[in-house]
């Protein structure tokens, strides 16, 4: 595990009037890269809308077997009539019924274990039938995705973004698409294709979303940990970041002993505790942004509280990668305590300039709304219920089916 990051980039010598300017200034490259965007998504979203379409069959099919799956389960016959009895499983469901009916007016008349045992099984026979029809459907579906190639890995830039109209215009020609369409006629609002009229537009639209209501730690239907955690999420142009506050679980033994004992010595000193046999927990701040380019010429972005030019940074990530920035860091007892007040996080892209320095190229502050007291009722909790939880939900020996991967 690693300790909370506290680098030294020269952050003292982003001045005042560099930092103010860096905040409010649209990044130089924003307009190459959303242009770029624009043109790149009327070809992808047409071919998702394609996609789509060879989809929807599937889909409808998959959520009807759904609902008659969960109709045997309930033993609830008012979707017998609304089977079609020229499909062969949707008749096999309605012939079932009939049957359950019977041995249930049987079992009525003279109760006995056999009766109760045969009905059983055979709602548990046709229910599977079922399930195995929906997972036939699903494969079908992914083999249908697996054949639109890097579809899927493109898609991640233009599903949901605020696209340049003009941009789009160009692209789509006399293309008839549903964002060409909607691009032409701008005087219609159209929820699912978002357009602004030049690129430093984007930075004028700034979206923030309140801390969640946090809750406490639980086990989802597919066994893994869920709950416990308060996120918060900003949006400037495209530029959408997430932070996420939650216990880091781990477990012991894929750590060191020098890492358990740091650890413990932190938990100790938040008066947290924690007495599991085979996890540890700190808490931390999970953060995600959808930078996989730099829009400024950024080299770094840096997470912290307070102004640029007195940098308490939390967390330092690379530009450039390519792909989303994300990052996880536990939390020293000082950021939690900023954190637990409400103080705003905030993103600054910086880039290398002589001499070692830095110099800020943009900076975003991200939500507070609701942050303290989200993160305040999360960390009461970890102080006083979690330990407990942990030992209630993980029993000693089953962290392999109930961790997730970190």
């Amino acid at each position: 595990m690693t300790s909370c990051l506290r680098i030294a980039l020269a952050a003292s010598a982003l001045g005042a009037a560099t930092a103010a300017a860096a905040t409010a200034q649209v990044p130089p490259n924003l307009e190459a890269v959303e242009l770029a965007r624009s043109h790149e998504c009327v070809g992808v979203l047409g071919r998702l809308d394609v996609l789509d379409q060879s989809l929807a069959p599937l889909a409808l099919r998959s959520q009807r077997l759904l609902a008659i799956g969960e109709a045997v389960a309930l033993e609830d016959d008012a979707v017998v009539d609304s089977l079609d009895v020229a499909d062969p499983l949707e008749s096999a469901v309605r012939a079932w019924f009939e049957a359950d009916a019977a041995l249930a007016a049987r079992y009525v008349a003279q109760p006995s274990p056999e009766l109760q045992e045969e009905r059983t099984a055979a709602r548990e026979a046709i229910k599977t039938r079922v399930g195995e029809a929906v997972v036939i459907l699903q494969r079908q579906a992914d083999s249908v995705i697996a054949s639109t190639g890097d579809l899927q890995a493109r898609a991640g830039r233009c599903a949901g973004a605020i696209l340049v109209r003009g941009a789009v215009l160009e692209s789509c020609g006399a293309t008839v698409s549903p964002v060409c369409d909607a691009a032409r006629d701008s005087a219609t609002v159209d929820p699912t294709h978002r357009f602004v009229e030049s690129a430093e537009g984007l930075w004028d639209l700034q979206e923030l979303r309140a801390w969640t209501v946090p809750g406490g730690l639980t086990v989802t239907p597919d066994g893994q940990l869920g709950g416990a955690r308060t996120v918060g999420a900003t949006r400037l142009g495209n530029v959408a970041v997430t932070v996420a506050f939650s216990p880091w679980l781990q477990r012991r033994a894929d750590l060191t002993p020098e890492a358990v004992a740091r650890v413990d010595i932190l938990t100790d000193s938040l008066g947290f505790g924690g007495d599991h046999p085979e996890v540890v927990f700190v808490p931390s701040l999970l953060f995600r942004a959808t930078l996989p380019e730099p829009i400024g010429g950024e080299t770094r972005y840096l997470f912290h509280f307070g102004p640029p030019e007195e940098a308490d940074i939390v967390l330092v990530a690379g530009a450039a990668t390519g792909v989303p920035l994300e990052g996880r860091v536990p939390l020293m007892p000082s950021h939690l305590a900023r954190l637990a007040a409400g103080e705003p996080l905030t993103l600054t892209a910086v880039r290398d300039v002589a001499d070692g320095q830095t110099d800020a190229v943009y900076a975003i502050e991200l939500t507070s709304l609701n942050q303290g007291q989200a993160v305040g009722a999360l960390a009461g909790y970890m102080a006083s219920q979690l330990a407990t939880d942990l030992r209630s939900l993980i029993p000693p020996g089953d962290t392999q089916s109930v961790l997730p991967a970190n």
